[in-house]
């Protein structure tokens, strides 16, 4: 059986950037090759919009997963096929894992588990195929390479990292030379109010966007308890947060920005957590 490489496409720079390496390197000449995007309904639109794109210019023959949650415990979840069109844009796939398992935190990160990991792993084993998961992650973030993956086993490459080792100024430059980009800050990336996301990068999208929160809100009034909440680090709610990002504080940057000034890192700002999720 020819062995198929599975690009993860998470609708991001960096991913997309991986899928023209995986078509063009000698590397994956002789192998089969699959590309998939698992929705979680949580993206931006801009974001649904460059992986349509990226699709077409690409000719990736994209496979759009998203996740199908049974709520029935010890069954686990499988997927459904959609396209472009249909996806879900209201937090449906996300708000049925929060629903079955509770509010994703530090503590219990299973949204990407669930919405991307598994939702893929389902597909790819109905198709009964021998593959190899490429995941984006760069060389510049080379502690987030995990050889022995808890889903994936041995069965993961790190094409950015190991095979064309690349920096996230490097994709940003390269993306500047194409004919299309993704219609987004640095920061917007991912779902779009991730609880992985700094604080600093939450303030500043709710003080830029503060429709965003509504969805966020409502799912830890329906589903926190009273007592549970998507960040765990510092016990901050969503409607707290909407209230800090009415004060005044330094703005995230947007790293693909001309002539982009980082900040001084602040931990108390801008910690934030790895997610396969990325959407830079």
């Amino acid at each position: 059986m020819k062995k198929t490489i599975v690009v993860s496409f998470s609708g991001g720079r960096t991913s997309a950037f991986m899928c023209r390496v995986i078509q063009e390197y000698p590397q994956f000449t002789d192998m089969e090759k699959l590309f998939v995007f698992a929705n979680t309904g949580k993206e931006l639109e801009p974001t649904l919009e460059f992986v349509d794109r990226c699709d077409k210019e690409f000719k990736l023959n994209l496979i759009w997963l998203e996740a199908k949650v049974n709520p029935e415990m010890g069954v686990g979840t499988t997927y459904t096929i959609t396209n472009y069109n249909n996806a879900s844009r209201n937090g449906e796939p996300f708000e049925a894992v929060i629903k079955k398992y509770g509010l994703p935190s530090k503590q219990f990160p299973h949204c990407t588990r669930e919405l991307k990991q598994r939702a893929i792993k389902a597909f790819l084993k109905d198709l009964d195929i021998d593959f190899m998961i490429a995941i984006g992650i760069r060389a510049d973030e080379r502690h987030r390479v995990n050889y022995k993956h808890d889903i994936w086993g041995e069965n993961v490459i790190y094409p950015l990292a190991d095979i064309a080792p690349v920096s996230s100024q490097f994709v940003i430059d390269w993306w500047k030379k194409q004919p299309f980009d993704l219609k987004l800050k640095t920061y917007e990336g991912n779902c779009d109010l991730c609880w992985k996301k700094s604080k600093r990068k939450r303030l500043t999208l709710l003080s830029e966007k503060p429709e965003l929160a509504q969805w966020w809100n409502e799912m830890e009034f329906k589903y926190g308890e009273g007592k549970y909440l998507f960040d765990q680090r510092e016990g901050i709610s969503i409607a707290k947060q909407i209230k800090l990002s009415k004060k005044p504080f330094r703005k995230a940057v947007d790293e693909s920005a001309p002539k982009a000034q980082l900040l001084i890192f602040e931990p108390k700002l801008d910690l934030e957590w790895a997610c396969t999720c990325s959407s830079n």
